[in-house]
């Protein structure tokens, strides 16, 4: 392994059969041709897909990568066999010290044992002698907030006691490199917010971070690297923030705008929302913005309509508003108006989200950006003096202020 990394992948790839039955067959075959001395089929066989293929990345000591894919991309087939619970049909995986793994709730936890015990087990499979292992009990215990439960079998464990047990026993194992997938996401946010901490100070401490989550905050938060997984492969590499803007680029590109927007009955859809500056060529901060929703009806409809600004992360609504006044709509196509008079929001990438209403109920009756892409909103901030220090906030708003 080259100097300064934990880890090191080379040409990593893992392959499925989607019938058990031939998974199995396939199974049999491989471990004999290994006893053998001969190596595995390279190619898929008949049945067979490519989980993982040809991945290759390093991390390095304090170093945090996030990957990022939808559902099905391949992360967490990745997690599982950089910490040895599944065997790779290809490539290399060097490791350069210990891994600890939250990968799935109950994973390494005897249900019929307490948590106590299985703290007890943990440390008695790392080697640990007495008083090490009664530091560790009293670390898991207190980060866990789970002396009430600590003597109580795991199996009677909720979600979010489980991934506090999970969670707290393996990072203060202290390993080189925590691999750390969405189980977080079944913790409240009290607990979210501490594990973020310590996964802070842990980088901070030179540990290494491989994070897989659907929370984009928590990934900006902590992640300076991201790869982007589709169908096993990695299609980009770059930055946290570059890497989820890039997510977000290619699933407006898969997801036809307004394809989940129609209800049940079929009866409007929203076609599109746009966003355009009152005057000039750019939007920008302080200025006049039209934002224009665009829809197409198959019957009379009594409705309301609104719109929202999100960071482009999706993780924060900053501003928007709903027209309450009804109105009756006519078959056809047809487009909602608005004029925001003073855009507030400092120079920077966002994105918009725009529903329509049932006018009597408050049910909503299509939406754009909610269930599909949102659409991108660029507002571009005149330079000042302000500007980095805004940067360095992560502000998104402008205030006025008179200073004394």
């Amino acid at each position: 392994m080259s100097g300064g990394r934990v880890l090191s992948v080379s040409g990593l790839s893992k392959k499925f059969a989607a019938d058990l039955r031939r998974s199995l067959g396939y199974g049999l075959r491989d471990i004999a041709r290994e006893l053998g001395g001969r190596r595995g089929a390279p190619g898929l066989r008949s049945g067979e897909f490519w989980a993982l293929q040809d991945l290759s990345f390093q991390v390095a000591p304090g170093e945090a990568l996030a990957i990022v894919g939808h559902n099905g991309a391949g992360k967490s087939t990745l997690l599982k066999i950089l910490y040895g619970l599944l065997k790779p049909d290809g490539g290399e995986v060097r490791l350069r010290g210990q891994a600890q793994a939250i990968i799935e709730l109950g994973t390494g936890f005897n249900g019929l044992l307490s948590g106590r015990e299985n703290v007890a087990v943990g440390a008695a499979l790392h080697g640990l002698a007495a008083a090490e292992a009664k530091r560790l009990l009293d670390e898991v215990v207190d980060f866990a907030e789970l002396e009430k439960f600590i003597d109580a079998p795991v199996q009677s464990y909720s979600s979010g006691m489980k991934a506090r047990l999970a969670y707290a026993l393996s990072a203060h194992l202290k390993p080189d490199l925590l691999l750390v997938d969405e189980v977080l996401a079944v913790g409240d946010i009290a607990f979210q917010r501490k594990c973020m901490n310590h996964m802070r100070r842990y980088l901070e401490g030179g540990g290494a971070l491989l994070f897989v989550s659907h929370n984009t905050y928590q990934i900006q938060t902590l992640c300076s690297r991201g790869l982007l997984l589709e169908r096993g492969r990695i299609v980009f590499e770059g930055s946290a923030v570059d890497t989820l803007s890039h997510s977000f680029e290619r699933r407006a590109l898969v997801e036809p705008r307004g394809a989940r927007s129609l209800t049940s009955a079929g009866s409007i859809a929203v076609t599109g929302i746009e966003a355009a500056p009152a005057e000039g060529d750019e939007i920008r901060t302080g200025s006049a913005m039209r934002v224009s929703v665009r829809y197409r009806a198959a019957e009379p409809l009594d409705v309301i309509w609104g719109f929202s600004i999100w960071s482009n992360d999706q993780w924060v609504c900053i501003a928007g508003d709903t027209d309450v006044r009804p109105r009756r709509i006519a078959p056809g196509e047809g487009v909602f108006t608005c004029t925001v008079p003073k855009l507030p929001l400092v120079g920077g990438r966002y994105v918009m989200r725009a529903g329509i209403l049932d006018a009597a109920t408050g049910q909503a009756l299509a939406t754009l950006g909610i269930y599909d892409a949102p659409e991108p909103l660029l507002v571009r901030e005149p330079p000042s003096a302000q500007g980095n220090f805004k940067a360095a906030l992560n502000q998104l708003v402008n205030i006025d202020i008179d200073w004394d």
